[in-house]
C-alpha cells in the first residue's frame, strides 16, 4: 500500500448497496478495505456471506464498534435504512470522512423530513449545513470540501439530472420513472417484492413518495408544478424515466460537458446503463410547447453505490471514474 491509499469501511455491508459498493471500492487502485461491518455476523470470511466472492481473500465481516472503525478508516460509508442512521452516522461526524447512503440527513429541515418519512428526525441540527448533498453533476464543488457527504436517492438523481437542463426554465414537468424490483433492497416487501412484479408492473406513493423533495431543491419546481409517478417494473436493475416537460426553451447541456457519467444521448435504452455507472438522457420537441425527456441509469451504481464512489473520489481529490469502470460479474 502506498501512502495515497484511501482505507475504507462499510457499515451495513450485506445490502444491496453495500455489497455492490464493495465490488466498486474492490477494483479501485486507491482503496484498501479496512472494516466489512454488519451486526448479524462477526469474524465471517467474506466468501462464507457471499459465495460468489470466495475468490477474494483475507476479508471479513466483522461487528466491530463504531469508535474503532472511525478511528482506523479515512472514509466510512453507512448503507443503513433511514431512522436507523440517524443514531449510527452522527458518531463519526468529525473524526473521518462519511457518506451516508440512507435519507437521514439528505433534507435541509425536519418538518419536511418526518412529513415524507412518517417518523420524527432526532438530529435536526445535522440538517442544515453539516452534509453535503451528494450529486456529483450539480455540487461538484462542494462535495470536494466536504468531510460529510448525504448520498442522493436513486429516482431523485435521476430526475433531477433529468430535469436540471431546463431549471428555472419550467412551468411544469410530468415524470413517470419505472425502477427494477432490486431498488426495494433484499428483504421482500410490498410493493417491489419480485415475485409480486414478475408478470406485473405498478405505480405506488404518486406524487407522494419520498424522493420529491430532493427534485424539488434542485430544479426550481414547487411543488404544484411536479407530477411524479414512481413504478415498478419486471425486472432487476434499472430506472427509466419518461418526463414531458413544460417549457419554451432548449436544454442548457453544457453542464454536463465535464461530468464522466453523463451521456446525452439520441435514443435511451437501459440495457446501455445497467451494470455501469452512467446514465443516458435524451431530449425532443414535443407538441403545445412541451419537451419529452427520457433517462436512464443503474439504480444500484449510479443510482446509489456507483455515486458514493464518484463522491469520495471528489473528496480525495481524485479522478471520478476511478473505480467505476467495470469488467466483472454484476449481483443482482
Amino acid at each position: 500500500m502506498t501512502n495515497s491509499t484511501i482505507k475504507a469501511s462499510i457499515i451495513g455491508v450485506t445490502g444491496f448497496t453495500g455489497t455492490e459498493l464493495l465490488r466498486c471500492l474492490l477494483q479501485h487502485p486507491d482503496v484498501e478495505i479496512k472494516y466489512l461491518v454488519s451486526r448479524q455476523f462477526d469474524n465471517e470470511p467474506l466468501g462464507n456471506v457471499f459465495p460468489r466472492l470466495s475468490h477474494i481473500e483475507g476479508l471479513k465481516l466483522t461487528n466491530t464498534d463504531y469508535e474503532t472503525v472511525a478511528n482506523d478508516s479515512d472514509i466510512v460509508f453507512a448503507c443503513l435504512p433511514h431512522k436507523t442512521a440517524q443514531d449510527i452516522v452522527p458518531q463519526f461526524l468529525g473524526k473521518t470522512k462519511i457518506i451516508d447512503m440512507s435519507a437521514d440527513f439528505r433534507l435541509d429541515d425536519a418538518q419536511t423530513y418526518e412529513r415524507y418519512y412518517k417518523v420524527d428526525h432526532l438530529k435536526p441540527d445535522l440538517l442544515k449545513g453539516r452534509f453535503v448533498y451528494g450529486a456529483p453533476e450539480i455540487f461538484k464543488e462542494e462535495i470536494a470540501q466536504a468531510d460529510a457527504v448525504a448520498n442522493p436517492g436513486c429516482f431523485a438523481l435521476l430526475v433531477q439530472l433529468l430535469l436540471l437542463p431546463y431549471k428555472n426554465k419550467m412551468n411544469g414537468a410530468d415524470v413517470i420513472a419505472v425502477s427494477g424490483t432490486s431498488g426495494g433492497g433484499r428483504s421482500p416487501r410490498d410493493p417491489v417484492d419480485h415475485p409480486a412484479l414478475a408478470q406485473n408492473m405498478r405505480s405506488y406513493l404518486v406524487n407522494t413518495h419520498r424522493h420529491i423533495p430532493e427534485i424539488l431543491a434542485t430544479t426550481g419546481l414547487d411543488e404544484e408544478q411536479l407530477n411524479f409517478a414512481p413504478t415498478v417494473g419486471p425486472f432487476m436493475r434499472g430506472i427509466f424515466a419518461h418526463a414531458t416537460i413544460q417549457s419554451e426553451d432548449e436544454p442548457k447541456l453544457k453542464p454536463y460537458a465535464n461530468d464522466p457519467f453523463v451521456r446525452v444521448v439520441n435514443k435511451v435504452e437501459l440495457t446501455n446503463v445497467v451494470s455501469t455507472n452512467f446514465v443516458d438522457l435524451s431530449y425532443t420537441s414535443g407538441n403545445n410547447g412541451t419537451i419529452i425527456a427520457q433517462g436512464a441509469l443503474d439504480n444500484l451504481l449510479k443510482g446509489a453505490s456507483g455515486t458514493a464512489v464518484q463522491n469520495m473520489n471528489l473528496m480525495f481529490g481524485l479522478e471520478e471514474s476511478y473505480g467505476l469502470i467495470f469488467d466483472s460479474p454484476i449481483y443482482p
